[in-house]
Order: structure tokens, then sequence, then C-alpha cells
């Protein structure tokens, strides 16, 4: 609320009129209805008087206390980013969860607090209590922003949200209901922006389609490509490479090196299957080539600026990746759990898969 709205509601609280409030203060009654609607601001010699006369802190008046909140709240937002790239889960459920209490009505720290339970969730996804205890907390915090939130932007996260966790849970009929109420894909901020802006900013925002569209392809790829017939998945999967190297032609993947990490993971799975020995230890080298490249980026953070036509305006900034978990540690885990499984055998005493091994254990935790 500003000043002049703070003055009035003072005013009529006090039972006085413009030209009484100006008696007293020593100023025309222009001077306090030009306050009242906000043309113009009282002296600052003045403030000290007003607060006085109506038992308030200029802090008050000045609405500063609204200030220090917001400024507080920002910083919290800012060390969630932080914890969130260096993927400290168990410090920013502290952080989050200690800063509700102090701000119960921030839907930012609210719409924060809504993602670190549900990515949680899903990292406990085998531990049943754990994972429901996580679960149950980002739906309430999803279905209070959609029962009381007006802001647009975190209403949707919470859509996103919930439509999720419906889906884990097999409860198709209620994330249905909910996709029901969403835009299409071509209604969307993103996909119109550029159609409202000019010169730079409309070329930065239409390659940032280009760039989204390579990670709904990956997204929605890994969700149909098991249709084909088991040793020849690795075909499905390899289109992502191809769509990537439209958009990234330069070899610019970024922060889409760990995707290709992924990929050439599951086709590695796909030729075990057969016992393909030399695609399967050729997709494996290409799966810890990515990771070394990835991790690289991300513990150099340096921002990479995109040589590629299709996205040499945007920039891709390792500071803002996020994890659930220690990136290091946790990619190197899993690659190491992964190819311990018994599908595996058939190579596992190969010199080329051994050799493998050996780099992998090299990268540092």
């Amino acid at each position: 609320m500003e000043i002049g709205q703070k003055i009035k509601e003072l005013r009529l609280k006090n039972n006085l009129t413009q030209e009484e409030l100006a008696e007293e203060l020593g100023v025309s009654f222009q001077a306090v209805s030009r306050w009242e609607n906000s043309l113009t601001y009282p002296d600052i010699t003045l403030l000290p008087v007003i607060a006085n006369m109506f038992d308030v802190t200029i802090d008050w008046l000045l609405d500063l206390e609204s200030y220090k909140k917001k400024e507080d709240i920002d910083k919290i937002i800012k060390q969630n980013r932080i914890l969130l790239n260096q993927g400290k889960t168990k410090e920013r459920l502290e952080l989050l969860e200690e800063a509700i209490k102090r701000y119960p009505n921030s839907w930012e720290i609210k719409e924060d607090l809504m993602f670190a339970y549900f990515t949680n969730a899903c990292t406990y996804r085998d531990n049943t209590e754990i994972y429901e205890e996580y679960d149950q907390k980002a739906i309430k915090i999803a279905q209070n922003i959609l029962d009381k939130c007006v802001i647009d932007s975190i209403r949707y996260s919470a859509m996103q949200t919930l439509v999720l966790t419906y889906r884990e849970r097999k409860e198709l009929d209620k994330a249905k209901e909910i996709v029901e109420k969403l835009p299409e894909m071509i209604v969307s901020k993103d996909y119109l922006w550029p159609d409202v802006v000019t010169g730079t900013e409309r070329i930065e925002a239409t390659q940032h389609i280009f760039a989204q569209l390579v990670d709904i392809f990956y997204l929605k790829l890994v969700t149909t490509y098991g249709r084909a017939e088991v040793g020849k998945r690795d075909r499905e999967l390899l289109k992502y490479k191809e769509f990537l190297d439209v958009v990234y032609e330069n070899g610019d993947y970024g922060f889409n090196h760990i995707r290709l990490y992924d990929m050439y993971f599951m086709c590695a799975i796909d030729q075990a299957k057969v016992q393909n020995k030399d695609k399967t230890i050729d997709y494996l080298n290409k799966t810890l080539e990515h990771l070394k490249i990835y991790l690289n980026i991300y513990n150099g953070k340096e921002t990479i600026k995109h040589t590629s036509f299709l996205v040499d305006r945007i920039v891709d900034d390792p500071s803002n990746w996020s994890f659930s978990g220690e990136p290091n540690q946790s990619h190197k885990i899993d690659m190491l759990d992964l190819i311990n499984r018994d599908i595996f055998d058939f190579v596992r005493n190969d010199s080329a898969f051994i050799m493998l091994v050996e780099e992998l254990k090299k990268i540092p935790s």
C-alpha cells in the first residue's frame, strides 16, 4: 500500500477531514488530497510528524516492513536455487520448511517447497513410506495453491505438479481432470511471445521454442520407444540425437549432454538384451563420454554461448541447472550401479568394458 493510501486510512480511522489534517500539518488541504490520490508525496520532514500524530512508525508509513519481507523472501528463493543446483536436497528442504514458518502466506516459497516435496517423492519412489509422506505434502500444497492463489504462473506450476503426481499414483482420472483445464500447447506464453516482440527479443524468444522442442521430443520419445522390437530400440532412441543435431548442428549441446548420457545408456541396455557385444560397449563408452562432458561443464560453471544457427542468441548457464542429488556423486554412482546389472555379465570380462569401469571410477566424487 502506498503512503498516500495509508495516510487516508489513518485520517478516516481518526475521523478527520482533509482540511483538519491539513491544518494540523500546516499544509493545504489540496496537498493532502494529492497525497491520498498518489499524485505527490509528503515532504520527508513531515514523516515524523505524521507518524507521531497517528502513533505509527515511519517504516510502516513507507511500507519498509513489506519491502524488507520481500527482500528476505527473494534471498530465500535465491538460496534455494543455489542448493537446487548443488543437489543439496536435505539443506534445501530445511531452508524452505523453516521459511514457510516465517512466511506462511508466501506463494513463491510454497511453490518452491511443493517442487522440493515432489522431487523428493520421485527420488524415494522405491520406499513406500517416505514416498507417500513427500507425495502427500506436495499434493497438499499444490491443492492449496489452486484453491487460493491468484498468480497464474504459480497456479500452472501446481497443476503440473498434480498431473505428474497423480500419474505416478495411477490416479489418471484426477490427472485428466486437471489437464482438461489447461490451454493447448500453442496457446502459451512461450509459443506466442515471439508474435508480440520485435528485433533481438523476437529472435531469442523463437530460439527458446526450438530448445524446448528438443526437450519435449526427448521426454515423449522415452515413453514410446519401448514399442519397438528388443534389439532395435536403439534405432528409435537415436532419433533424439538426429533431432538434437537439427537444432544444435555445431554440437553445442550444453545441458543436453545429460540427455545423451541417458539415451546412450538405454541403447546399451537394448543391445545387451540381445548380447551384441560391440554395440553394447560402444554405447556405454558414449554414455561415459557425455557424462564426463556434462560434469565438466557443470563444474566449470562457465556460461555456454550457443553457436548453432537456431539457438545462437541464447545461453546455457550451468549455475541454473537443477538436481535431486549432488551431480558428480549421484550420476557416477547411478552409472556404476547400472553397469553392475546382470544384463552386462556377458561383457564384464571384456578388456574394453574393464577399461570403461576404470575410467568411470576416476570421475571425482
